[in-house]
Parts: C-alpha cells; sequence; structure tokens
C-alpha cells in the first residue's frame, strides 16, 4: 500500500508539470506581473505577484501601499468609492494595493507585512482591516489558511534580518498548527504528498493566469494589465465632498426597499438565509465569544509592524448592528471586540481609524458587514490622508451628515 501512495503521488507530480518547484510565479517575468484588483486565492498566495505589484508601480513612480484584509477588500460591488477603485496606483499622489481576500486573516498579514518590509524602499506605512469574522468561534484556519498561504512570503519572511528570532518561531509554529509551512518530523510520504497539492495549486494558477492575460486583464480579480498606459496622475487628492455627496446618493439609491439600508439585491437574495446559518453556526461557549489564538496572531501582527519599523493604520469596521442584534453576537458583545482591537493597538503605540460607531447608520454598510459606497468613501478617506499625512481623517465631507436618518 505504501509503494503504491508513493507510486501515485510521484506519478501525479509529474502528471502536472514536475512539483512544486515548477510554480507559476517562479516562471513570471517582471512584464507579465498583472494588476490586481481584487486577488484570488491563487494570487495572494503568490509573493512573486503581491511584491511585483508593488515594485512596478514603485518603478512607475506611483506612492502606494498595501491593505492589507479579507473580503472587504473587494472593490466591485463597494462601487467607485472603494478604495481599491478611488485610490487606484497612479489615479492620484497616493495610491492602494489591495492585499488580501476572503480567508487571508492575521496570520497570512503577520507573513505578508515581514515578507513586504523585506523588500528594496519597502513602504514604511501599511492599512490593516481585521475583521470581527476571524475572531468569532465558528473560524477555521486550518481550513482556510492552507489556501492562501504563499511559500515564497514566508521565506522572505524568515530571511528579514529585522525579526526576532523569537517571533519568527512563533510564525512557522502557528503556520504549522494551521496546516502551512514546514510541518516538523514530516516524512517522505507526508513530503510528496504535499507536494502534489502544491503542484495541483499551481497548475490551477497556471490556467487562471493564462485566461486572465487573454483577455487583457479583463478576468475575475485582475483589474488591468500593469504595462498599460494609464491616464495621468493627478497632483492631489480626491475632491472629497463631490466624493461623499455621490457616495451617499449611491448608496440610498440601492437600499430603499427594506428597513436595514442594505442593498436591496443583497437583502432580497441573501439576508434571510445568512440570518439563519448564523444563528445555526455562531454557537459559543459560556463567556468565550472570541477566539484567543486568533487575538494572540493579531498581536503578531503588530509585532511584526514593530520589529520591522512599519506603521499601520488599524481600521476597526463596523458590521450592521440591526441585522447582529438578531444573532448572539449582540452590541454589548460586539463592544468586547473593538475593545480588544483598540487596546492592542494603543498597547503597540499605533494609529485606530475607528469607525465602530457606525453600527446603526443606516447607509455604511451594504450588507451584514461590507462597506456601501458611503462607507467606502469613509475608508478610502481614511487610507488617504493617513498615507498621505500620517493622520487618519475619519470624519465626513459633502452632504452626508443626515446619512445615517
Amino acid at each position: 500500500m505504501r509503494r503504491r501512495i508513493i507510486a501515485l503521488a510521484l506519478a501525479a507530480t509529474l502528471a502536472v508539470g514536475g512539483g512544486a518547484a515548477y510554480a507559476w510565479e517562479s516562471r513570471l517575468t517582471d512584464e507579465d506581473v498583472p494588476f490586481v484588483g481584487y486577488p484570488t486565492a491563487q494570487e495572494v498566495s503568490s509573493w512573486q505577484l503581491m511584491r511585483g505589484q508593488y515594485e512596478r508601480s514603485a518603478e512607475r513612480g506611483e506612492s502606494v501601499a498595501p491593505v492589507f484584509g479579507s473580503s472587504e477588500l473587494n472593490p466591485g460591488p463597494a462601487g467607485f468609492s472603494h478604495p481599491g477603485n478611488l485610490l487606484a496606483p497612479g489615479t492620484y499622489d497616493v495610491g492602494a494595493l489591495m492585499a488580501g481576500r476572503a480567508g487571508c486573516a492575521d496570520l497570512w498579514q503577520a507573513i505578508e507585512i515581514g515578507a513586504f518590509a523585506s523588500v528594496a524602499d519597502a513602504p514604511r506605512r501599511v492599512v490593516l482591516f481585521p475583521s470581527i469574522q476571524w475572531f468569532m468561534t465558528y473560524r477555521r484556519p486550518a481550513r482556510d489558511f492552507p489556501d492562501v498561504y504563499s511559500s515564497g512570503a514566508f521565506e522572505a519572511f524568515m530571511a528579514n534580518g529585522d525579526i526576532s528570532d523569537g517571533l519568527k518561531r512563533r510564525v512557522a509554529q502557528r503556520a504549522a498548527e494551521y496546516g502551512a509551512g514546514e510541518p516538523a518530523n514530516e516524512g517522505p510520504v507526508e513530503r510528496i504528498v504535499r507536494d502534489v497539492d502544491e503542484a495541483a495549486k499551481t497548475l490551477a494558477s497556471d490556467v487562471r493566469l493564462a485566461h486572465d492575460l487573454a483577455l487583457d486583464g479583463r478576468g475575475s480579480g485582475v483589474a488591468g494589465d500593469a504595462t498599460a498606459p494609464r491616464p495621468p496622475r493627478a497632483t492631489g487628492g480626491p475632491d472629497w465632498d463631490a466624493v461623499f455627496t455621490e457616495a451617499d446618493r449611491a448608496a440610498r439609491a440601492q437600499a430603499t426597499g427594506n428597513d436595514l439600508g442594505m442593498s436591496d439585491a443583497w437583502y432580497g437574495k441573501h439576508f434571510k438565509t445568512w440570518l439563519e446559518g448564523a444563528n445555526k453556526s455562531w454557537k459559543v461557549r459560556g463567556d468565550e465569544y472570541f477566539s484567543s489564538q486568533e487575538f494572540e496572531d493579531f498581536k503578531m501582527v503588530l509585532d511584526v509592524c514593530r520589529e520591522t519599523g512599519v506603521e499601520p493604520l488599524i481600521v476597526i469596521q463596523p458590521v450592521k448592528g440591526a441585522a447582529y442584534d438578531q444573532t448572539v453576537y449582540t452590541c454589548e458583545v460586539r463592544q468586547q471586540y473593538y475593545r480588544m482591537v483598540r487596546d492592542a493597538a494603543a498597547d503597540a503605540g499605533f494609529q485606530v481609524a475607528d469607525f465602530s460607531g457606525h453600527e446603526y447608520d443606516r447607509y455604511f454598510l451594504r450588507d451584514y458587514s461590507h462597506p456601501s459606497e458611503l462607507g467606502s468613501a469613509y475608508y478610502s478617506k481614511a487610507i488617504y490622508t493617513f498615507l498621505k499625512t500620517g493622520y487618519a481623517d475619519t470624519g465626513p465631507s459633502g452632504d452626508v451628515l443626515l446619512a445615517g436618518v
């Protein structure tokens, strides 16, 4: 049986191109790196692609910084004011690169930030979007993390001389606990099977990249080719009065048919199912509403920033209060999470853009937790002002003072 497993594994490895050593990221040239508006799981697991986007923007003379988060980074449903759209590299004097997607939680951020900090002329300011969903009791990192894990980023993280050996050990141990990295005492059969899995994953990435480039960057997740001409860069920032006024109008127009201020399309198709699923799967034990393990991972992110000299802006996102109040994560429970993030940031000496006070604003979110055009405008303004001045302006602009009505 053992020989059969080895034979099958070797055959599968040869069938997909000889193993993980032939990963598509190792075959990419600088000219091949596309600009990604919202990465796929295969793309966030490619360190060459994530690093390459930053380096290509820097070569163009664009001042950009990575924004780390998960599904809230998707600019597609969030409209023109989403930072992935409004602050796309080359549009204004500073820009943002969306780094992350669903499944990219704190450990992924820690590794990527440490890897980015090793890049020549690396950005000294980054933005973090932690999510309450990462910390909830139904989290399954061993299921999600291996799909977005980047061996290239991990190697760059481990090679960063500014990161202490103790922190490297903590990160490596956690990666192994979540089913990625180089597990200790791995036998030859386990190694072969893991190589087969990685090779299959990179083959899928090859197909995905070829498809996107054939479509001239119009595939899912790819916003455009980094080599394509771009319009002249504006000398200043956005007209925030105009941005907020239009974002407020758009958010209101899309939420006319329900009392929660959600996008009518999402509310009609998904809200009932979401609420039923939340009440079924969001189970807690006693007072343990949030994962201490994820909190440790979050503090590792802050430790990586501190040791590498990176200055993060930590964005505290709200959730739709009227929706979450119908679950076990009531307003009182959610305040525990907000305090936890605030206190950890304060202890580390890092700045917070706190939007938790918008939980009951009618039009800030388009669904249970993702920003509407209006919420996106707030996020974009905070990101832009932080990257530009070192201080995040979280206030409104334009005709949005009555947005919560």
